[in-house]
């Protein structure tokens, strides 16, 4: 069957409070042949759906009011809404929002910004799918259930419908009403535990398409109190003339008692007695298991090899029962240090605690199941050094321990758990040969990686005294006079030990240790104080244009930033007006109230506003309304195939009429051709900024331009 194969015209419901996605989706599929009603939020989805039998609707996330998850779990409650494919649009790609979604009954998601030659096929698809499942509802058969298997619950499940049909015993197994027994397979599921409900899914999907094998599976289901119950489900599968699943029979029984003994003997022989971690046979074991996945998916992992610095000597002084508790505390500042880290991604079937061990006396192990980069094994390691060598009283002694650290990162330290062990424990004992209390890497090369990021740190924390920062200004054109409007702040760095550091390593750098707080507030009075200069001087009256800088979230929010700001036009003698703040959609995320009160008092200070990367965040146009904007910025992202992508195209496009709507300006950025500047233009775009222009020049040189009245091309506009 091809794609198009899909009864039309289809009702869809287009959800959105963003104007300009909002049209974007509902011209695509108009243009697609698919008859579409669209409204700007979830109360008025309701009211729609009300009204109409929709085939689809497509469900932005982020909404006011009634949020997208909140839209759809109501039109899953309701009887118009419990079959209609739901697609969410979202611009949250994490792991929570992804499970949040599908729990409050999203048939699929497309994450923003979107793309529509992809969305078109995501919708025929999902038609195409109801479509399917709704001719096969009529041809739901009950079979005979299994009365030979004594006190077991059984229940039967026809292809093409939604429900099964579940025995007295099952409903009760589940927590629900036996005198409805006709249940559907997601209501089921939402009894399963979390960490069972994927697997299951998957195991029953795999039948129905014909892959799946008819065997026990064991998992387990969760009480209306909260209850843990362990089951196990055997299933009998019966196949249509083609030999293809027709209907599926199966049996659950509740096998806690069975469970709990089976764990019992689990535990003596895989983990250890005094800790209650893993044992070295466990920890070999899913260590084995990580290494395949990671070959599977090519991915890093790192191994942490820990040893205790003087344990023996604690253990002989103070005794065999202090060293006890002393390996116990520690296995639980271990699992308090993991369970913090927020730079590792752990596999979704396991917790943190269960990739740690202890192999012996005083030896403990790590596993870091995915990692990124190098840098996310040594944080992980230095927020263990931390916690394990804070003061701890025990039995009356305060004792002081601290922790040598090896680590090895797969593939390049060792492909199997054997090399990959050795690896780590040689870099162990290479930190205790060091002096303890010292993490090394078994890689050179690692090690001098994790290096250099801590000397970049060091040598950044001294820039600002050593006067190592400077300001590099790129031009801003006002396309309808040809003329220089402004200049935006562009911070470089260049230091004696590692040379010309490029800016999107040592501001991300800033950003995550802190030091972009005193960093911008070093750009932002030097911006200043230079502006000043430009406006007074050169030989000529004072030129009327801003400047630019880019303010960081972390540095938004810092108490009396508006203040600060206000301090610094008063030391440089700048016009508020002069200067302009560019700030990223991301900022009004945590604190939206927050952040409109201190960009109002920014506002009242006479400074003006721009949101920088306009496009890749993900504002909503009637928060965008109460902003006290003069400038949308257009991403260079959008900006750099707008002659050659009709996505982007329409994208800029729109944002410069939106824009336009609501009295703002629009400078696009990014702009290095001259098919780009000319599509730019036609479309009166206000300004633009990029290499087509100018690159990022000294001070020195804008002055010269300046003094020179010239365009960044030279002549006179």
């Amino acid at each position: 069957m091809s794609i198009d194969a899909v009864a039309a015209p289809a009702w869809i419901l287009v959800v959105d409070d963003d104007l300009v996605t909002r049209f974007l989706v509902s011209e695509a599929l108009k243009q697609a042949g698919f008859c579409v009603e669209q409204v700007e939020n979830g109360r008025q989805a309701l009211a729609a759906c009300e009204r109409i039998d929709f085939d689809l609707i497509t469900l932005d996330v982020m909404m006011p009011e009634l949020d997208g998850f909140a839209t759809c779990a109501e039109l899953r409650r309701r009887p118009k809404g419990v079959q209609v494919p739901i697609l969410m649009m979202t611009g949250l790609d994490d792991y929570e929002s992804i499970n949040h979604a599908f729990k409050v009954g999203a048939t699929d998601f497309i994450t923003k910004p979107i793309n529509i030659i992809l969305l078109e096929y995501r919708v025929r698809y999902l038609l195409r799918t109801s479509a399917a499942m709704v001719s096969l509802y009529d041809s739901e058969r009950r079979l005979a259930t299994a009365q030979r298997i004594a006190r077991l619950g059984h229940w039967d499940w026809s292809q093409g419908q939604a429900c099964l049909h579940l025995s007295r015993e099952v409903c009760e197994m589940l927590g629900l009403d036996p005198q409805a027994p006709e249940v559907p397979f997601r209501v089921i599921l939402e009894r399963v535990h979390e960490k069972d409900r994927k697997i299951l899914a998957q195991w029953f999907e795999e039948i129905w398409q014909g892959g799946g094998q008819a065997r026990a599976i064991r998992h387990r289901l969760v009480d209306a109190g909260g209850g843990v119950r362990h089951v196990q489900q055997q299933i009998e599968i019966v196949l249509d003339a083609s030999g293809r699943p027709d209907h599926l029979y199966g049996t659950l029984q509740d096998v806690t008692d069975l469970h709990q003994a089976e764990e019992r003997i689990w535990q003596l022989a895989f983990t250890d007695s005094l800790t209650r971690l893993p044992n070295r046979e466990l920890f070999k074991d899913r260590l084995d298991t990580a290494i395949k996945l990671a070959k599977r998916h090519d991915r890093q992992l790192a191994l942490l090899f820990l040893d205790l610095d003087n344990f023996k000597r604690i253990n002989d002084t103070l005794g065999h029962n202090v060293g006890d508790h002393l390996l116990q505390a520690t296995a639980e500042r271990l699992k308090s240090s993991i369970r913090a880290n927020d730079s590792v991604s752990w596999n979704k079937a396991e917790e943190p605690d269960e990739s740690i061990a202890r192999l012996g006396g005083d030896e403990f192990t790590v596993l870091l199941p995915e990692i990124q980069r190098s840098e996310d094994a040594a944080n992980v390691a230095e927020r263990i050094q931390v916690s394990l060598s804070r003061p701890l009283a025990l039995d009356g002694h305060e004792i002081i321990v601290t922790p040598s650290i090896g680590i090895a990162v797969f593939p390049q330290d060792g492909e199997t758990s054997e090399t990959l062990l050795k690896s780590a424990d040689m870099a162990m004992y290479s930190a205790k040969h060091q002096g303890r209390n010292l993490y090394r890497f078994y890689n050179a090369v690692l090690n001098e990686a994790a290096h250099k990021r801590l000397t970049m740190e060091t040598q950044l924390r001294k820039a600002i005294e050593r006067n190592e920062l400077s300001l590099y200004y790129q031009p801003q054109l006002d396309l309808p006079s040809g003329r220089i409007c402004g200049v935006e702040a562009l911070a470089r760095w260049t230091n004696d030990l590692l040379g010309t550091v490029p800016p999107v390593e040592f501001i991300s750098l800033a950003e995550e240790t802190g030091l972009i707080v005193p960093i911008g507030e070093w750009i932002l009075r030097t911006a200043c104080r230079q502006a000043k200069a430009w406006g007074c001087g050169c030989g000529v009256d004072p030129i009327p244009m801003r400047i630019a800088v880019n303010i960081s979230v972390l540095q938004f929010v810092q108490p009396g930033f508006t203040g600060l700001v206000a301090q610094i036009l008063e030391e440089t003698g700048l016009e508020p007006v002069a200067l302009e703040l560019e700030i990223t959609e991301s900022l009004l995320l945590k604190d939206p109230e927050g952040a409109l009160r201190t960009l109002w008092a920014l506002k009242n200070l006479g400074v003006q506003l721009a949101i920088d990367d306009f496009g890749t965040g993900y504002s909503s146009l009637s928060r965008l309304k109460q902003l006290p904007l003069n400038r949308l910025k257009i991403d260079k992202g959008f900006v750099s195939e707008v002659d050659s992508q009709p996505n982007d195209a329409a994208i800029a496009t729109a944002v410069i009429a939106m824009a336009e709507s609501m009295g703002l300006r629009v400078i696009a950025e990014g702009v290095e051709s001259e098919a780009q500047f000319q599509f730019l233009k036609a479309k009166h775009c206000d300004e633009i900024q990029g290499y087509y222009l100018s690159r990022p020049l000294p001070a020195a040189e804008i002055t010269t331009m300046l003094h020179q009245r010239l365009t960044p091309h030279g002549d006179d506009g």
